[in-house]
């Protein structure tokens, strides 16, 4: 019998556990805080505060910085790029979740908050075209924040990406309150999305869509 591959072993491990097996951070893990910045220009962070999740935005206007934090329910994290197709084809399921279970205006407990973390190496010179052209609402973070960030917390996309450690896209991991991951997968498929819904209902509360 000739030996098998290590390539098609790993094919085969994968078909076996399916796309979840390239999610290494799983369900019970801690998540990584992070810090970067949105397509509109301000800092987005996500952290612990006090034993919570939270998220900071930083805008700075005519020299003066303006900090708006809140405690979200929970935090969905999408990872992409503008050529991958399984993304974009995920991409509005995003956007009816941002719509759906976010904060209310003004608010700043409770609710969803879904960041996108765009992996393109030219960073917000391809990626804001792009989105303006889908019309998405949710925040789009692509390059390094504005403010150095404290010590530990990730800073550019494929900074994220190793402390995430993303190998394949779209990759979505759902983070609560106390700041560990609950649900995580890679893929797009109708099955992935339903599994998602759940586990952001189990959350937020209020019933699927």
């Amino acid at each position: 019998m000739k030996a098998i591959s290590k390539t098609a072993a790993a094919l085969s491990l994968v078909l076996l556990l399916g796309f979840p097996a390239f999610a290494v951070l799983k369900p019970g893990a801690k998540f990584v805080p992070f810090s970067l910045k949105n397509v509109d220009g301000k800092d987005y962070a996500v952290t612990m505060e006090n034993g919570r999740l939270t998220v900071v935005i930083a805008e700075t206007v005519a020299g003066e910085t303006k900090v708006m934090k809140s405690h979200p329910a929970a935090v969905l994290v999408d990872f992409w790029a503008t050529w991958c197709i399984p993304c974009r084809k995920s991409m509005p399921h995003m956007q009816q979740l941002s719509e759906t279970y976010r904060p209310a205006e003004g608010g700043t407990e409770g609710g969803l908050i879904v960041l996108g973390i765009a992996l393109d190496e030219a960073g917000g010179k391809v990626v804001i075209p792009f989105y303006r052209k889908l019309k998405i609402t949710y925040p789009m973070l692509a390059d390094a924040p504005s403010a150095v960030p404290a010590a530990g917390v990730s800073a550019t996309a494929k900074g994220m990406k190793k402390a995430y450690d993303v190998q394949e896209i779209p990759v979505v991991y759902l983070i609560d309150s106390t700041g560990t991951i609950t649900h995580a997968h890679v893929g797009a498929t109708n099955e992935l999305a339903a599994a998602l819904d759940k586990a952001i209902v189990a959350l937020v509360g209020g019933e699927a869509r």
